[in-house]
């Protein structure tokens, strides 16, 4: 495998999340998260263009994230048999420090 060119670090999670977009709520499923965005798992995407409110659940916590973010790719509609899963890279666009320290600690512990 080849280098990751990232600024940030990430790290895989299982968090459920609520996208609040113009066209409604899309539900979907952190699969890693850094400081700088979050890959989610998930059926629709929003409109390409679109910054949106993002609602992420972490398990076993009373912690809510919260996130303004905008696709930065999107590999929803790769056809099937495709290895890769399906779903969006964001890129927050704005985040509290306190969600950014809290993200910051999870990726530390995990690294």
């Amino acid at each position: 495998m080849g280098e990751e060119n990232r600024q940030f670090p990430r790290v895989e999670v299982t968090w459920p999340v609520t996208m609040l977009t113009a066209q409604g709520p899309i539900e979907g499923e952190v699969n890693n998260i850094s400081l700088g965005g979050a890959f989610v798992h998930c059926q629709e995407q929003p409109e390409s263009n679109e910054t949106f409110r993002m609602i992420i659940k972490v398990p076993h916590s009373r912690q809510f994230l919260r996130a303004s973010a905008r696709v930065a790719r999107s590999n929803i509609y790769n056809p099937e048999g495709s290895d890769e899963p399906r779903g969006i890279g964001v890129r927050f666009v704005e985040i509290s420090d306190d969600d950014r320290q809290y993200i910051r600690e999870v990726v530390a512990e995990q690294q």
